[in-house]
């Protein structure tokens, strides 16, 4: 990862059955000394995160929190922030609610803002400390319902930025394409995160050398991956089926 360019690595140990604090201060040892990047801790499990930071030198990256289970003094938000605060780690923090996983602009940005009042008013967090994931989901499937998503995501990260130009903002991108043949996939993440940096984006959790230069593609390859992200259908032209059939047998 770090030879194909990547900036910060993501150490996620949580496999059911095996010792993840174990595991993670195994880890988290080797990388402190192996690595010279920053290490993005990544964990569902309190305890482990807590084992990585012990371990780490330097400054980490918890990823991630969020108010699925609220924000009470026991929730696993509260508990996560604790240990951010307690060790000057940087949060990555989702758009995630009680009701679920954000969808709207508005509803992601509302989130945000709640993160951001919470995690600075309440947990003395600076914002350049916090890495929001406006989410996607992905385009790909057909569904009415997920045909915009895209849309939603880019918005969400231009309103975030105006809003809180100190805050980070980060995004699980590879999501945009599930369903996708490989080769259809590093087109449109590439293509996608080239429209989230336009809109504010700061980083992305991306498999470094799986993302190209726009350049690399052709235009008609580009403008069908722009016209799917945009949802830019009509009459006898879906994009989700002109992209499929462009790559269709590619590998």
């Amino acid at each position: 990862q770090i030879r194909e360019g990547a900036h910060m690595l993501d150490l996620c140990v949580d496999y059911v059955g095996r010792d993840g604090v174990a595991d993670m201060e195994e880890l988290a040892g080797r990388f402190a000394t192996a690595s010279t990047l920053p290490i993005v801790l990544d964990s569902t499990e309190v305890e482990v995160i807590r084992a990585g930071l012990e371990k780490l030198g330097g400054r980490a990256v918890i990823n991630s929190v969020n108010y699925e289970d609220g924000d009470g003094p026991d929730s696993r938000f509260a508990r996560v922030t604790r240990l951010a605060q307690e060790h000057g780690a940087a949060l990555i923090a989702l758009t995630i609610d009680e009701e679920g996983q954000a969808r709207s602009v508005e509803h992601k940005v509302a989130i945000a803002e709640r993160l951001i009042t919470d995690l600075t008013g309440n947990w003395g967090i600076h914002e350049s400390d916090i890495l929001i994931d406006t989410l996607t989901f992905t385009i790909c499937t057909g569904q009415e319902e997920s045909r915009k998503d895209g849309i939603a995501t880019i918005e969400a990260i231009r309103e975030l930025k105006r809003r809180h130009p100190d805050v980070q903002t980060t995004l699980g991108l590879s999501n945009i394409s599930f369903g996708l043949n490989p080769a259809a996939r590093i087109l449109l993440n590439s293509v996608f995160l080239d429209e989230c940096v336009k809109a504010g984006l700061d980083s992305a959790i991306v498999h470094a050398s799986k993302i190209l230069p726009i350049a690399r593609f052709d235009d008609e390859q580009v403008s069908t991956a722009l016209d799917l992200i945009y949802d830019r259908r009509a009459e006898g032209y879906d994009p989700l089926q002109k992209l499929m059939a462009l790559f269709e047998g590619a590998t």
